[in-house]
């Protein structure tokens, strides 16, 4: 097998510009996994693991055209970070563990526990309005407290006017960087919407300012930077020697150019640090051994914002909180210009990961998802798919009692509800609802149900059932056995816990037989189709997928449901697309729905090719074919057409784009996102008046839709 590695030979290192933009072609296949690895007496702990992540991230790099990447991770008392390609590509100066990455918005975690440190000391009421710590900032329509602003309920709009305040050049002090924001309009009510804001974060940083008395890169780093030994975080600042600082880089028409410069200093408290992910690991060990802040308090931080409608937003105080194959973790993304970074932790675990690279725009998730799953010893591909909407419904409803479920067991415990009639009417709501003729019956009405599963609005029956199902399984077969199910996965833990409750009919609730059928069928075929060979298989553009395609359907034959590779297939083929290779980009994609005939992800992706190749009638069949699919799919959601339509447009391709908008906009009626891009894709194309009706629809959707009431009054200019 050939694959390219970045080397830091002096050989190499004349050709590294080369290499970051040509693509090498190599026969990707499974990367052997933790489960299969022993390790020899006397070699280091992870040692195999570390070098078999190396050789998986050495060759993602050169697919992804990223110049330089930083990554590291944390596991009880053991710490591991490096660095790949190059932190500056012109001066040939490689990437390494303590290079200086802009954090863009992994900011905010810092924002959030300076602001709760200084609430443990009575300095903060977080439900105060925010006016009382910082008066100068004009009253709204409603009151704003600073709770709302750490978890992005407080209605404070993100970037509005994206041409002017993404590309600002001159330094801001707090002042001004508030008054870029201070006269907008909220955009909801307080409480009523989850409206992600940097300059919500922004505020947070004046309030620690205006009761600290220092300035804001001043209090994070007596509070916590020095504390924690974070030498090598800091402010970005232009003038500043900063050691170790990357350049940062962009791809314009699939070439490498370096990114343009934008003052930080706009966005301090929200996105204006500079770190390594040296540091940023010692910020996560620092919250996992709960220094800084008081348990209750971490706790706290950690609990996802409930709406005024009783949704969650997955969203806490600082950190995004969704569970990962049945972990309890939370997490931050940062992406702006020069950089693109995330830290994830996973406090009972003990375990953390960061990563920083210096290419604006790109997809972590890969490196993500491989070190966690080789670090944990679990699945890379956990997600299974079913041919059929309803199965993969069920599968859905599975997955979210699973996840939701043990993690909340893990982390708190205990079961979400010890009452037993609480008990009886989750399990009858998931019997109700988890169940083919249901789906078969009201489909989009079912699936609005499921998908209310884990949320306060029903009560939270997903949740509820699988907290308990983790307590039951974990009095019957230990803690150690109860962890194994992270690897096992949710066929293995329903169909463990079916087995414990028909032993015990009296003691504990049931699933209805039809349920219990399926599973058991479910959980012998999941255990033939993920074998180990298989849950480690890597996909990459360089895959010889005439071989693996072939292979995947004689391992997956006779199986309902098998490991899904959708996305990664999607992914693969889409970077052909865009290198100019369609005829390779649609073989990708036609293997793939062979192995998938129900994906709605696939026929949309072949119906983004016909669009791009410009046949856009065959491109609207083939995004009615996904549709037929699952109307609720994730692939048929505003924003995947929002950022097709972006892909298109950076291409030159208006019209395409506009009939792919069209579409989007057929399938999404409620949406006013879309005849907002629509509307300010006709500006492009100097179709002002078609221009005023989409933004005019979109107000008619939703009348205090910021976007389409920014882009009006400036067309009436």
């Amino acid at each position: 097998m050939m694959i390219a590695l970045f080397s830091a030979t002096a050989s190499l290192r004349r050709r590294s510009r080369l290499a970051l933009v040509a693509l090498c072609i190599v026969t990707a296949t499974a990367f052997p996994g933790p489960a299969g690895l022993r390790q020899e007496e006397g070699r280091p702990r992870y040692a195999d693991i570390i070098q078999l992540y190396e050789r998986f991230v050495a060759e993602r790099l050169a697919y992804d055209r990223i110049p330089g990447l930083s990554v590291g991770f944390i596991k009880n008392d053991f710490s591991w970070s490096r660095g790949f390609g190059w932190a500056d590509v012109e001066n040939n100066v490689p990437a390494k563990a303590e290079s200086a990455y802009r954090l863009a918005s992994v900011t905010k975690t810092v924002t959030a526990v300076a602001v709760l440190a200084l609430a443990e000391e009575g300095q903060i009421d977080l439900d105060a309005p925010i006016q009382q710590y910082v008066p100068y900032f004009p009253r709204k329509k409603w009151p704003v407290t600073v709770r709302q602003l750490l978890g992005h309920i407080g209605g404070i709009s993100h970037y509005r006017n994206e041409t002017d305040e993404n590309h600002i050049k001159e330094p801001k002090n707090t002042r001004e960087a508030l008054a870029i924001f201070q006269d907008f309009d909220l955009v909801a009510e307080p409480g009523t919407r989850y409206t992600y804001s940097t300059y919500g974060y922004n505020l947070l940083g004046a309030v620690i300012e205006a009761v600290s008395g220092l300035p804001y890169g001043e209090f994070v780093n007596s509070r916590i930077f020095d504390p924690l030994d974070m030498s090598d975080t800091r402010l970005d600042h232009p003038l500043e020697i900063i050691p170790n600082r990357v350049r940062g880089y962009q791809l314009i028409s699939g070439e490498l150019k370096n990114s343009e410069y934008v003052d930080i200093s706009s966005r301090f408290a929200g996105g204006g640090l500079r770190s390594t992910v040296v540091d940023l690991l010692k910020f996560a060990r620092g919250i996992i051994n709960r220094r800084l802040l008081q348990e209750a308090t971490w706790r706290q931080m950690f609990a996802s914002m409930v709406l005024r409608n009783r949704l969650l937003t997955d969203y806490g105080m600082g950190w995004r909180v969704e569970p990962w194959n049945g972990h309890f973790a939370v997490d931050h993304g940062g992406s702006q210009p020069e950089t693109k970074t995330h830290l994830i932790i996973f406090p009972k675990d003990k375990f953390a990961l960061a990563i920083a690279c210096n290419l604006e725009d790109v997809n972590l998730q890969p490196y993500i998802r491989r070190l966690i799953a080789s670090v944990l010893g679990e699945d890379v591909n956990g997600n299974a798919y079913a041919a059929d909407k309803a199965l993969r419904s069920i599968c859905e409803a599975i997955y979210q009692v699973f996840g939701h479920g043990l993690s909340a067991y893990e982390w708190t415990g205990a079961p979400l509800s010890e009452s037993r009639d609480d008990l009886k009417n989750a399990f009858e709501a998931f019997n109700d609802w988890v169940n083919e003729e249901s789906l078969r019956r009201d489909y989009e009405g079912t699936k609005k149900k499921i998908q209310s599963g884990i949320h306060p609005v029903s009560k939270q029956p997903f949740t509820m059932v699988g907290s308990y199902m983790a307590q039951v399984l974990e009095e019957e077969r230990g803690r150690d056995e109860l962890s194994l199910y992270h690897r096992r996965g949710p066929f293995a833990f329903f169909n463990d816990y079916i087995r414990v409750a028909d032993s015990s009919p009296k003691r504990h609730p049931h699933f209805r037989t039809e349920f219990k059928k399926l599973i058991a069928a479910w959980a012998l075929d999941w255990e033939k189709a993920s074998s180990d060979d298989i849950r480690w298989v890597a996909i990459t553009p360089g895959t010889d997928f005439g071989e693996l395609i072939p292979r995947l359907q004689d391992v997956f034959a006779g199986a309902a449901v098998y490991p899904d590779f959708t996305p990664d297939l999607a992914d693969a083929a889409q970077y052909y697309l865009e290198k100019g290779e369609a005829a390779r980009n649609i073989m990708i994609l036609a293997l793939g729905r062979n192995l998938y005939p129900g994906s709605p992800l696939l026929a949309a992706s072949l119906g983004f090719t016909r669009f791009w190749m410009g046949d856009v009638e065959s491109g609207r069949q083939l995004m009615r074919e996904a549709h037929d699919c699952d109307p609720m799919d994730d692939a048929l959601r505003p924003r995947q057409f929002i950022a097709s339509m972006r892909r298109l447009v950076e291409a030159n391709k208006l019209k395409e784009a506009e009939g792919l908008g069209l579409m989007g906009a057929e399938f999404n009626p409620k949406d006013p996102d879309l005849p907002t891009a629509l509307g300010e894709l006709s500006l492009r194309m100097g179709q002002q008046d078609k221009a005023v009706e989409y933004l005019k629809k979109a107000l008619r959707i939703d009348p205090n839709f910021e976007k389409a009431i920014t882009r009006l009054k400036a067309i009436k200019k």
